[in-house]
């Protein structure tokens, strides 16, 4: 399992399209991929046709206790092979609620951890 990370401060440097590109090409060959969306403007969710402001769970939830399994969390896409863990407005709350947890840094990796197995890439 691989995981890459598509970042930058500037918005419409092409991130979203990267990542939703990538995954989708790595599924085309076989690959099994999950995205993570950490937008809390939702970009790649709203992107793969997830109606993420209707959403009741998203990323925001496996970071910030009391937090929700994963597969709570989890979203097919329409293409085989290729899943998301959707984001919005929500997830802008998350660095004032972290910052008095013990670890926050590794929070992530703690969410993600259950079904790292499941995937060839992580993106």
């Amino acid at each position: 399992m691989k995981i890459f990370c598509v970042a930058n401060q500037k918005g419409g440097v092409g991130k979203t399209t990267t990542t939703v590109n990538l995954a989708a090409g790595l599924a085309a060959v076989g690959q099994r991929v999950l995205m993570v969306d950490l937008d809390p403007q939702g970009a790649l969710s709203a992107g793969l046709g997830v109606a993420h402001h209707e959403l009741e769970q998203t990323v925001h939830n496996l970071l910030v206790p009391p937090l929700a399994p994963i597969d709570d969390v989890l979203q097919r896409t329409r293409v085989e092979g290729m899943d998301l863990l959707p984001s919005n407005i929500d997830l802008s709350a998350a660095e004032i609620q972290l910052v008095s947890e013990v670890g926050r840094e590794q929070a992530l990796r703690r969410a993600l951890h259950p079904v790292v197995d499941r995937y060839d890439y992580i993106l």
